[in-house]
């Protein structure tokens, strides 16, 4: 859950009263009550290893950003099927529409501590598994929750995944950031931390 927002909630008996007290049937109704408004509560870390420790001078990479779309009207040619690059900018802004779900935003400065930790923490139990030449979906569960990365989500690279066809990809969420990345045979291994994406998720849905 994010600060900031806040959710209208209407007590229960307006819900469930058929007339105000008082009323007759017919009568003029009473003024609506103003809903209530209620803050949530700030998101926090959870996962142990947002507190792990870290040696000096290590860092994590952050996952790329979405940047506003810049794009200008698109003058369309007399010759449109004819023009190359009318048709390959065309393209290129249809593309970047399709990935748009994909896109993750700035996180907080509250949530980069721990989602560096984590991030760390989960380069560690990969590091160790492609140094061993294990890629099973289990080992690498297992490895990440003895890092301080329990429940992660691992599975095979689908589709939409950005990551190589081979081995595994992997999410965690620390409670304010999620923690992804893969780890392959042919690739090695990398790791993120940032946002959800547009679509609210640390990985796309799998195929």
């Amino acid at each position: 859950m994010r600060s900031g927002r806040y959710l209208p909630i209407v007590a229960p008996f307006l819900l469930a009263a058929c007339a105000a007290p008082g009323t007759a049937p017919g009568g003029p109704k009473p003024e609506p009550t103003a809903a209530v408004a209620v803050s949530l509560p700030p998101a926090v870390d959870v996962l142990p290893c947002t507190k792990a420790e870290i040696g000096a001078g290590r860092s994590a990479k952050a996952a790329e950003v979405a940047t506003p779309a810049s794009d200008g009207p698109l003058v369309r040619p007399s010759n449109e099927y004819l023009d190359d690059d009318y048709r390959a900018e065309m393209l290129r802004r249809q593309m970047d529409a399709n990935d748009a779900y994909l896109d993750r935003r700035q996180l907080p400065a509250s949530a980069v501590p721990g989602a560096i930790r984590c991030a760390l923490s989960a380069e560690d139990a990969l590091e160790t598994l492609h140094r061993t030449k294990v890629y099973d979906v289990t080992a690498v569960q297992e490895a990440l929750a003895a890092k301080g990365l329990p429940d992660s989500t691992v599975r095979k690279p689908g589709s939409r995944d950005r990551a190589p066809g081979d081995g595994v990809v992997f999410a965690a969420w620390t409670g304010q950031a999620c923690v992804v990345g893969h780890l392959s045979p042919t690739y090695g291994y990398r790791v993120e931390y940032g946002s959800t994406t547009a679509d609210g998720g640390c990985l796309p849905a799998a195929d």
